[in-house]
Formats: structure tokens, C-alpha cells, sequence
């Protein structure tokens, strides 16, 4: 007699053998969409090696890779962003009118947990984060919640040609007085003193800018940007950075030209041409330069200052900041690539590249008398004197327009400071 323990037994055998076989279900699918402004065929290297190293990390993911130049980026952001089939994973430009709009249109996720998740606060100081953050209704930057986290560090100062410096008896000034003097001594040789070109606008904001800073004292340009209280634009530095520009312009110490000049091409070829013998632009510029040239031909040094300040008060700070869409499907698988692209891994990378992480290089890596050196002690000399300034298309988006009415003659420099000022107030 079958014991009812034993008949129980056999129900449930023939019960899971009457239960049909479930096929094995393979790990979904997942497309991780990223937007970044890696345009350049130096940088596609190191971000393929990143993907790679990220897509065998995460089996059945596969990153679809879309790159813009950063003006195209900025443009189109808002609409994709929008979009559920937009970029989980995006480059976002600071200030109130790009992070800040998309901010306010509740675009962007707020990063906080994840940057206490994967310790982002300790990459870089707080000071630079702060660029990367904003209030809740997007109005002000400087503050609030993370929205972004940056891999590479920028400083836009002056790139030079070594041999044409010993050609003309020229060493790198320490004065504003100094580097004038050298403007015209390379004039008169008959080079190009400083390589510009200004088809897209957004290069005259570094080039007028860093003119500006090197007038300014760094509250004023920092309360300008962050929207404190009591910012103008119409102070003394931005009248005497407006004549002073044009009267480089009106004295032949720019590209000839320059309006019509575009600067990822043009403009990298007459400097590496070694037509011109200075660049005043970023140092993401390196990577280019050193395919053309090499690492010791040109070196990098900041632009004096114009009021005497010890530590040269120069724009900079970090690159676009990698953000993730408020609607992504996939936020934490997101802040896993963020997490890789701004780590120890890229920083690597980056550097072996030529360019400066935002995450400190160790010295003893250094060759000096490089132009990586250069870059990274020009970064370290700003970084560690509070003197790292700001793009002023942050927080004024026709910064570019009203700097291509100066430099086109269009407008005086009074009445380019009041344009920028008017500007300024009809901000929301």
C-alpha cells in the first residue's frame, strides 16, 4: 500500500512533468544612447577604448554614440532631451542658459545620490562642482543640485611656437606690458602674433574673455556668472577689455581674415602651419597640436594680468559636464558609464592623449619642457590660486553675437559694454 506521503510525492512529479519546459531567457538588450562633443580624430581612440571596456562590463549593453561640435550640441539638447528616444547620457554645456534652461524643464537628473554613491564630490574640488550645479527653477548656477560631472579640465590661454620665440629673441612674458611688446615685435617679422578665427562666435568669447579676465578681479566675473547680488557687466575692466580688443584688431595682431576663419580647421592650420606664432585658445586644442607638431615645439603660458595680480586670473575650469535625461529608462546603468568617463580609468587615458583631466595628474608623471606640462602646471597654477575663471556664454547666450559687433567695428567698446549689460538685466 502506497503511503500517502509517497502518493503526494509522485503528484507533484507528474505535475512538473505536465508543466511545459520554459526556454532559457537570454539578458535583455539594453542601448545605452550617449551625446558627447568628442569631435576630433584624436580623442575617438580613447573614448572607443572606454566603450569597449564599458560594453564588456555590461553584457547585452551597447552603447550608440552619437558626437556633435559643442555650439550643435547646445542647440540641439533641448528637443532630444525632450525626446523618449534621446540620449540617456549627454554632455551638458553650464550656465543659466544651457544646464540652467534644461534644468527649469525638468531635462536633467539631479546626480546627488549617485555623486554620493561613487564619491564624484572627492574628483575635483567643490569650487568647480559648483559649476555643474544649479538651482530647482534652473535661474541660478553656482548652486543647488549636481547635474553634471566633468572628465577634463580647460584652460585658455596661449599656445606659442618655441622656435619662433628664439628666432625673434622672445621669452615668455610675465607682464601684460611684456606681451604687448612681443605682439609687435612679432608683427613687424611678419608673422601672425595671434592666430584667430571667429566664424562660429563662440572663439571670441575666448578670446575677448580672456582679455576681460585679465582686466577683472575674479568676484566681479564670478558674481556676473553665478547671478549674485549687485552683478553688472558695466565695470571698468569690461570698457578697457573692449578697447583693448579692438585696438589689437585695428593694430593687425590678429589672423587677417578672422570673421570668415573657422577654428577647428583654419585656425589650427596657420598655427601649425607656423604662420602665426601664438593661439590664444582652450587646451583641448593640445591633442591636435601634438599630432601636427609634436610635444616639444610649442609650449603654453597663461596671459598676464593687466592690473598686476600675482596669479593670473584666466578662463577655465571643467569641460561639459556628463548629465543623464530626467526620463531615461536606464539612470543608474548611466551613472555606471558617467562613473567610468569621469574616473581614474579615463583620466588615464585623457592624459596619455594629451589633455588634462579634471582628476590631478601626479607630478612625477610630467616631462618638462612639454607641452603637456606646460598645460597641466598652467591648470595647476589657476586651480590652486583661486584664479579660474568662467565662459561668458554661461550666463549670456549672445555673448558671442555682441562680441562679433565689437570686433567687427560694429559698435564701440562703451557701447558694447552697455549691449552686454542690457543683456545682462533681461535675463529672467
Amino acid at each position: 500500500m502506497i503511503a500517502k506521503r509517497q502518493l503526494l510525492m509522485l503528484f507533484v512529479v507528474f505535475a512538473l512533468l505536465a508543466i511545459p519546459l520554459m526556454p532559457t531567457v537570454a539578458q535583455d538588450e539594453v542601448t545605452l544612447v550617449v551625446w558627447d562633443n568628442y569631435v576630433r580624430d584624436a580623442e575617438q581612440e580613447m573614448i572607443e577604448t572606454l566603450h569597449a571596456q564599458f560594453e564588456e562590463a555590461h553584457p547585452g549593453v551597447t552603447i550608440q554614440r552619437e558626437s556633435y561640435e559643442t555650439g550643435d550640441l547646445t542647440t540641439l539638447l533641448p528637443r532630444a532631451l525632450s525626446d523618449e528616444g534621446g540620449p540617456d547620457v549627454a554632455m551638458i554645456n553650464q550656465g543659466v542658459a544651457n544646464m540652467g534652461a534644461l534644468v527649469a524643464a525638468n531635462l536633467l537628473l539631479p546626480l546627488n545620490t549617485y555623486a554620493d554613491q561613487y564619491d564624484w564630490w572627492s574628483r575635483y574640488g567643490m569650487g568647480l562642482h559648483a559649476r555643474n550645479s544649479a538651482v530647482a527653477d534652473g535661474s541660478q548656477i553656482g548652486s543647488g543640485d549636481l547635474y553634471g560631472v566633468s572628465n577634463i579640465a580647460e584652460v585658455v590661454a596661449i599656445f606659442y611656437h618655441k622656435d619662433i620665440f628664439n628666432e625673434l629673441g622672445l621669452s615668455v612674458p610675465t607682464t601684460f606690458e611684456e606681451f604687448e611688446a612681443a605682439l609687435t615685435t612679432i608683427k613687424d617679422a611678419g608673422y601672425v602674433p595671434i592666430t584667430f578665427g571667429n566664424v562660429e562666435a563662440w572663439p571670441g568669447i575666448h578670446t575677448y574673455g580672456a582679455i576681460l579676465h585679465s582686466y577683472s578681479m575674479p568676484q566681479q566675473i564670478d558674481d556676473l556668472i553665478f547671478g549674485n547680488e549687485g552683478a553688472t557687466f558695466d565695470f571698468d575692466g569690461a570698457h578697457q577689455s573692449a578697447a583693448k580688443f579692438q585696438e589689437w584688431i585695428d593694430a593687425g595682431f590678429f589672423s587677417p581674415g578672422f570673421e570668415g576663419m573657422d577654428n577647428d580647421v583654419a585656425a589650427l592650420g596657420e598655427f601649425t602651419n607656423k604662420e602665426s606664432a601664438m593661439w590664444l585658445a582652450g587646451s583641448w586644442n593640445s591633442g591636435p597640436i601634438i599630432d601636427a607638431l609634436g610635444e616639444e615645439e610649442v609650449g603654453f603660458f597663461l596671459l598676464p594680468s593687466a592690473i598686476g595680480a600675482e596669479t593670473p586670473y584666466t578662463i577655465g575650469g571643467v569641460g561639459l559636464g556628463y548629465g543623464i535625461r530626467a526620463t531615461s529608462a536606464n539612470p543608474d546603468l548611466a551613472a555606471e558609464y558617467i562613473d567610468l568617463m569621469t574616473g581614474s580609468d579615463a583620466a588615464a587615458l585623457l592624459f596619455e592623449n594629451d589633455y588634462m583631466p579634471a582628476v590631478a595628474v601626479d607630478p612625477s608623471l610630467l616631462t618638462e619642457g612639454t607641452l603637456t606640462a606646460d598645460l597641466i602646471n598652467a591648470w595647476n597654477t589657476i586651480s590652486s590660486g583661486n584664479a579660474v575663471g568662467h565662459y561668458l556664454d554661461w550666463t549670456m547666450p549672445d555673448a558671442g553675437a555682441r562680441i562679433q559687433e565689437l570686433a567687427g567695428g560694429v559698435v564701440t567698446p562703451d557701447e558694447f559694454v552697455a549691449n552686454m549689460e542690457a543683456d545682462y538685466e533681461a535675463l529672467p
